[in-house]
């Protein structure tokens, strides 16, 4: 394999969890929006909740309470496929 092969396996790995982390931040930024607008509390179970209500002088609040832990367990669950695919993914030979 060459060096230039070998570059583009990390690429795509470090991409994998880019990607995933990506993905969870705007998960969590529409289960804020959303849990802010409705002032509805929105769970993911080991991850985070939001807590959405309304305050006595009629403004709209939020809290978040949330696990990094959880968060981490998302995050490398998203990433492990394209990441196992690039450590596994073999290039035809050049010859061909």
């Amino acid at each position: 394999m060459t060096m230039a092969g070998n570059l583009d396996r990390v690429f795509v790995f470090a991409s994998s969890f880019v990607i995933a982390f990506c993905l969870v931040g705007i998960a969590a930024m529409g289960s804020a929006a959303w849990s802010f607008s409705q002032a509805a509390t929105v769970e993911v179970p080991l991850v985070a909740t939001f807590r959405g209500y309304v305050e006595q002088g009629g403004s709209h609040a939020m809290t978040v309470q949330g696990s990094w832990f959880g968060v981490l367990a998302v995050v490398l669950a998203l990433a492990a496929p394209l990441a196992t695919v690039a450590l596994v993914y073999r290039s035809r030979p050049e010859g061909i």
